[in-house]
């Protein structure tokens, strides 16, 4: 029974070892195999005269056993080598199988392989996904992929990935550049452009919360840091360009496109409406920063202290009327503090020390509480007639025209523009029929070219009085009114007061 244990042990010994040579290195079961084979023989040969003692046989017989034995091990051990699957590994992406390899270390070469070519051809670090599954499985060497084969799978089945840093503002992903080094000089960039140089800041910083943050991402979706700098300065990255025509002005191009001219302004820094070139393109985005960089400078300065202003009531004048009876002028103070600035604009300050060189002068405004006679001018103009513009202020036929005219049929009236005194009530040369209405506070209207005058020299008129009817007396082309405004004897476009 001990014979047969021994013998037992030793067997199950080279077939262990047989399996982890098998493992290792295949080529050296063979030599294994003749090795266990000497020994087996050799052991058996100690055994004979004890298996004679117990059996009762030959030294013939015994051999035989021996040999025996040793032949059924060794078919043993060759068949366990020719039937057996080692240990091996199954690598799975998204469910996928990617290949089967021996190793661990094999799957790293081919990623490793995949790194540097993505490194060589974009200058970006690849990243493999993390959902990739290694599985213990038993494979043959036949059922082994190819480390090409794995690369090929990877590259196949994969969106390629290579690591990037995003910018993050607010939890918002801004975009994705190639290294950090670059994320980093565009928010650098972002700060110094609101910083001056010369001045020593306590702090600089962005009011939301911005993070620089490694993540994976398609080659595609990486940014230049030019590219991003323009996103993060103007909030997106739509254009939308106006090329200048002749004739054309910041008004029009405002006024065309329903913006207003301030925003006009806000999108092309430096313009000078005045110098507009024909073809020179005009940017119609307002720029709306993600970003806003929040200074915080020490100051010591002296600024103006506004004054306040006052009104006192008057019977004096009339109800609309208003004269300022005393000057306001401002005051002086000097201020040792902290000025917080958003994108170069201050918001707040933090005073430490404020000292008050020179008192504000309050400005009184007397208001008119008399009631207004009805022949008393309101100040502003209302439409003189009905009708529609055909001719505006200024050159016409190589000389100027001092108003506007509005056609109007025959016999359209003709209402005061404000209240006022007749001044002219006539005909005056290539005016006319001429009403002239003095308005008592510097500004004068005429209506000329009419066919019926209702007023006379000296008559107190009210605002919106029926003073005369259209015609087409004097130098007329046809049926109009036209409509002068003059201050202090100088004629202004009408326009500015009444729209047509």
């Amino acid at each position: 029974m001990e014979i047969y244990q021994r013998i037992m042990k030793f067997c199950k010994d080279v077939k262990d070892k047989t399996k982890q040579t098998y493992v290792n290195n295949k080529s050296k079961v063979k030599p294994l195999l003749a090795e266990s084979k000497t020994k087996i023989t050799s052991a058996y040969s100690g055994f004979k005269e004890r298996f004679k003692g117990i059996m009762n046989i030959d030294n013939k017989k015994t051999t035989y056993i021996a040999v025996g034995i040793t032949a059924v091990l060794l078919v043993s051990v060759i068949g366990y080598t020719k039937n057996y699957s080692p240990i091996a590994y199954e690598i799975k992406m998204d469910g996928k199988v990617l290949g089967i390899v021996r190793t661990e270390d094999e799957f790293k070469e081919a990623v490793d392989a995949i790194k540097k070519e993505i490194k060589t051809l974009y200058g970006h670090e690849f990243v493999m996904p993390e959902d990739v599954e290694i599985l213990e499985v038993k494979a043959k060497d036949d059922e082994l992929t190819k480390t090409q084969d794995i690369i090929y799978n990877i590259k196949k089945q994969m969106d390629m990935k290579v690591k990037a840093y995003a910018l993050v503002v607010d939890g918002e992903e801004i975009g994705c550049v190639k290294d950090k080094a670059i994320a980093k000089s565009i928010l650098e960039e972002i700060k110094l452009s609101y910083v001056d140089e010369d001045t020593d800041y306590e702090a600089i910083d962005f009011k939301e919360k911005v993070n620089i943050e490694e993540v994976a991402r398609g080659i595609e979706e990486i940014k230049d840091e030019e590219e991003i700098l323009n996103f993060l300065i103007k909030g997106t990255d739509e254009e939308a360009i106006h090329v200048v025509e002749a004739g054309e002005n910041t008004w029009t191009i405002a006024k065309s496109y329903g913006i207003p001219m301030e925003d006009i302004h806000a999108a092309n820094p430096g313009l000078v409406p005045e110098r507009l070139q024909i073809g020179q393109e005009i940017s119609l985005i307002v720029p709306k920063p993600y970003l806003t960089v929040v200074t915080k400078e020490y100051v010591e300065l002296t600024e103006e202290i506004p004054f306040e202003t006052e009104t006192q009531p008057t019977d004096s004048l009339y109800e609309g009327d208003k004269k300022i009876i005393a000057q306001g002028l401002e005051g002086e103070r000097e201020i040792k503090g902290y000025l917080i600035k958003e994108n170069g604009v201050e918001v707040d300050r933090e005073v430490l020390e404020e000292k008050i060189l020179k008192e504000p002068v309050t400005r009184v405004i007397a208001e008119g509480t008399k009631e207004r006679p009805l022949t008393v001018a309101t100040g502003t103009f209302a439409r003189p007639t009905r009708g529609r513009l055909t001719s505006g202020f200024g050159m016409r036929w190589g000389r100027r025209h001092e108003g506007i005219d509005i056609g109007a049929p025959i016999g359209t009236h003709i209402t005061a523009a404000d209240a006022g005194r007749v001044s002219f009530a006539g005909t005056k040369g290539a005016y006319g029929k001429l009403v002239i209405i003095d308005h008592e506070n510097g500004y004068q209207t005429y209506y000329a070219h009419a066919s019926k005058i209702h007023v006379k020299q000296g008559d107190r008129v009210y605002k919106g009085q029926h003073i005369a009817n259209v015609g087409n007396t004097g130098r007329s082309t046809g049926p109009h009114l036209h409509f002068e405004v003059r201050k202090n004897g100088v004629p202004v476009n009408p326009s500015q007061f009444v729209k047509y």
